[in-house]
């Protein structure tokens, strides 16, 4: 009798720890995935910078706006974005308004957008689609994005979202899915996160890089 008593506490705690295990899947199933960075300057036609102007990144998807002015140098950070489509727009006393269409961020990168206003009144305005003035100055590293889409269609059996990767330009698996490369690094130096955060095993990552000790489905991500 004592002890079917014990194993029953042990059920017991066994299922308000599967519980709580619950409570927190669903809320970083919930989470969205940022860590772009929009940084730009502002400047006149000649290219000398403009201080204290108004400054607007806009996320064309949802509408959401981050409204601040550029610094003494002219420059101005939007951190901790999602992969989304933007419209920048500047405006300083004695400028016309200038708007940047297709401001494109990716997970992980910084996008530098050049802002030039012409002399005029703040109620004209000018629209630039992005393109020469969208520039990638803060890193070589070449990066790609699955899009929805794809996650839904490509044809894969394990349904592992980390199995995405093996359909990215530079990878290469000359066997199982966890002997795969990227760009020909050792897997030492690959860094694998999930909302930003590092779910690599970090006992055998120097040895192991592509394996991490969670892997969530395709179905569970965006």
């Amino acid at each position: 009798m004592r002890r079917k008593k014990g194993l029953a506490r042990v059920v017991t705690c066994s299922l308000s720890l599967l519980l709580i295990m619950s409570s927190f899947s669903g809320m970083a199933l919930a989470q969205t995935a940022t860590g772009s960075r929009i940084r730009g300057t502002v400047m006149d036609a000649q290219g000398a910078v403009v201080p204290n102007a108004d400054v607007v990144v806009k996320n064309n998807d949802t509408g959401a706006e981050v409204k601040l002015k550029s610094g003494d140098d002219g420059s101005f950070t939007v951190a901790s974005l999602p992969s989304a489509m933007f419209t920048v727009s500047a405006t300083a006393s004695g400028f016309k308004t200038t708007t940047v269409t297709g401001v494109k961020t990716v997970v992980g990168d910084t996008v530098n957008v050049e802002v030039k206003l012409e002399t005029g009144a703040t109620s004209e305005s000018i629209t630039v689609t992005g393109g020469a003035e969208v520039l990638q100055k803060e890193t070589t590293t070449i990066g790609s994005v699955i899009t929805g889409r794809q996650i839904a269609e490509l044809p894969f059996t394990s349904r592992s979202a980390l199995d995405l990767v093996l359909n990215l330009p530079g990878t290469s698996t000359p066997g199982r899915p966890r002997t795969s490369s990227v760009n020909g690094l050792p897997q030492g130096s690959l860094n694998i996160t999930i909302d930003g955060l590092n779910v690599q095993d970090n006992l055998i990552r120097s040895g192991d890089g592509f394996f991490t000790y969670i892997r969530p489905s395709s179905d569970s991500v965006a």
